[in-house]
C-alpha cells in the first residue's frame, strides 16, 4: 500500500499545473460551502438559543388545553404530585424555572400599550437566560418583591424610566379582572426585539396574585444536565404525569413553526452548495478523463510489461482520491482563521435588512458556527464524490485493450 501511496502521489505532481488547478478548485468549493453551511448553522443556533432561553426552554410541563388555548384558565397547579416527578428525576434535572404568564394592557397618563406579562422566580430565571446581566438601568428584582422590570424597547415605546409608574390591567383566572399600579425597579434590555417591545416582569407571588391564580402556573419549565437528552427525560416525565391533566412538550415541539420554517431555508442554502458540489464533481472528472488520455499509451506498456489491472487501477483510484484530500484539507484550513474571525466577530446588519430581522423578532446579527460537523459535513461530502469519480478510472482500465492502448 506505501508504494500505490507513492505512485499516485507522484503521478499527481507530474502536470503541477494542471493538479494545482484542480486542488484550487476543489478547495475555494470546499472554502465557500464550509462558509455557507457555517453562517447557516451559526444564524440557526442563534435563533434557538434565544428562543429556548428566553421563552420556551428546552422542556415544559403544561396544562393539557394550555397549549391549545393559551390561556391563564388553562394554568396547571403546581403541588406535591408534581414535584415528586421532579424530585424523582432530579439526577438529570439541573434545574426548573416555574412560570406564570399572560397578557395584559400597560398604561401611563399619555398612552397605552399591549404587553407580555411574565411572573418569574428572579433566582431560577436568571440561572436560565441571565436576565439580570441584561439589567441596564435601576435594580433587579428580588423574591417576594412588588416591583416591575420593563423592557427596555417598551420602556422607549411608553417614554417611562426607572421610578416611574405603570397601571396593569387585563383578565385573570375564570374571568376575574386584573388590575395593579406597579413601580418601575429596573430596566432589561432583552436579546430578541420582539420580546423587548412587549415584556414586563413580576415577580412570581406578585403576578399570581396580579392574576388571581393562587399556586397555578402557565408553565414549569425544566432545564436537564444534557440538552442532548431532552426527548428521553421528557418522555420518562410524562410517563409519571397523569395525562388527563398534563403535558409534557419539549422546544422542537413548541418552535415546530420556527423549525419547518428553517428546514424551508436550509434547502435553499443546500442548492447553493449542491451548485458548488457539481462544480467539484466536474472539475475532478476532467482532470482524471484527460490524466486517462494522456496516459493511454502508458497503461498500455505496464500492462504489456505484466503489471496487474488491479493494482493500476488502485493507483489511479487513489490518485483521485488524493486529489480530493488535499483540497479539502486545504479548503479546511483556509477556512479556519476565517470562521475564528467572524465566530468572535459576527456581522452586524444594518439598514433595510436589520429592520426586516427585527420585525421577525431576531436580532440582526450574522453569528458563524464552529461546530465541528460544518467541517466534517462537507469532507464526507467531498470525499463520496472523490469515490465516486475515482471508479471512471478503474472502469476504463479493466475495460481497456492492450492492443488499442499502445496506438
Amino acid at each position: 500500500m506505501k508504494m500505490i501511496l507513492s505512485l499516485a502521489w507522484r503521478n499527481l505532481w507530474r502536470n503541477k499545473r494542471r493538479s494545482l488547478i484542480t486542488i484550487s478548485s476543489v478547495l475555494f468549493a470546499v472554502l465557500l460551502a464550509i462558509i455557507f453551511y457555517s453562517l447557516e448553522q451559526g444564524s440557526y443556533n442563534r435563533m434557538i438559543d434565544s428562543m429556548v432561553r428566553y421563552s420556551t426552554g428546552y422542556l415544559q410541563i403544561q396544562d393539557i388545553y394550555y397549549e391549545e388555548e393559551p390561556s391563564i384558565d388553562n394554568s396547571l397547579l403546581f403541588d406535591e404530585q408534581v414535584e415528586d416527578v421532579l424530585q424523582s428525576h432530579a439526577d438529570h434535572i439541573a434545574y426548573y424555572v416555574p412560570r406564570i404568564q399572560s397578557f395584559a394592557l400597560a398604561a401611563t397618563d399619555a398612552q397605552t400599550r399591549g404587553a407580555l406579562v411574565t411572573g418569574i422566580d428572579p433566582e431560577r430565571e436568571s440561572l436560565m437566560n441571565d436576565l439580570h446581566d441584561d439589567l441596564v438601568d435601576g435594580s433587579f428584582l428580588e423574591k417576594g418583591d412588588k416591583d416591575i422590570l420593563i423592557a427596555e424597547g417598551l420602556a422607549g415605546i411608553l417614554k417611562l424610566g426607572t421610578g416611574d409608574s405603570l397601571i396593569l390591567l387585563g383578565q385573570g383566572f375564570q374571568g376575574t379582572t386584573a388590575a395593579g399600579h406597579y413601580r418601575i425597579r429596573g430596566i432589561v434590555d432583552l436579546k430578541v426585539p420582539e420580546m423587548n417591545n412587549n415584556a414586563i416582569y413580576l415577580s412570581l407571588g406578585q403576578a399570581q396574585w396580579f392574576f388571581g391564580t393562587g399556586e397555578r402556573l402557565t408553565s414549569l419549565i425544566i432545564m436537564p444536565h444534557n440538552p442532548r437528552h431532552t426527548e428521553q427525560l421528557a418522555a420518562a416525565i410524562g410517563a409519571d404525569l397523569d395525562p388527563e391533566w398534563y403535558q409534557v412538550l419539549t422546544w422542537k415541539q413548541m418552535l415546530r413553526d420556527l423549525l419547518a420554517l428553517m428546514q424551508f431555508d436550509i434547502a435553499g442554502t443546500m442548492v447553493m452548495i449542491m451548485i458548488l458540489y457539481v462544480v467539484i464533481t466536474f472539475g475532478l472528472f476532467g482532470t482524471i478523463l484527460t490524466m486517462m488520455l494522456e496516459r493511454r499509451r502508458e497503461f498500455g506498456v505496464l500492462l504489456s510489461l505484466g503489471m496487474k489491472r488491479s493494482r493500476l487501477a488502485l493507483v489511479c483510484f487513489t490518485e483521485s482520491v488524493l486529489f480530493t484530500l488535499t483540497g479539502v484539507v486545504a479548503g479546511m484550513g483556509v477556512s479556519l482563521p476565517i470562521l475564528l474571525y467572524f465566530y468572535h466577530n459576527p456581522i452586524r446588519l444594518t439598514g433595510d435588512m436589520a429592520e426586516t430581522m427585527i420585525e421577525y423578532g431576531f436580532e440582526p446579527v450574522m453569528p458563524f458556527s464552529l461546530d465541528p460537523v460544518v467541517f466534517l459535513t462537507q469532507a464526507r461530502i467531498v470525499l463520496v464524490i472523490s469515490l465516486l469519480v475515482g471508479l471512471y478510472p478503474v472502469y476504463k482500465i479493466f475495460r481497456m485493450r492492450v492492443i488499442d492502448a499502445k496506438q
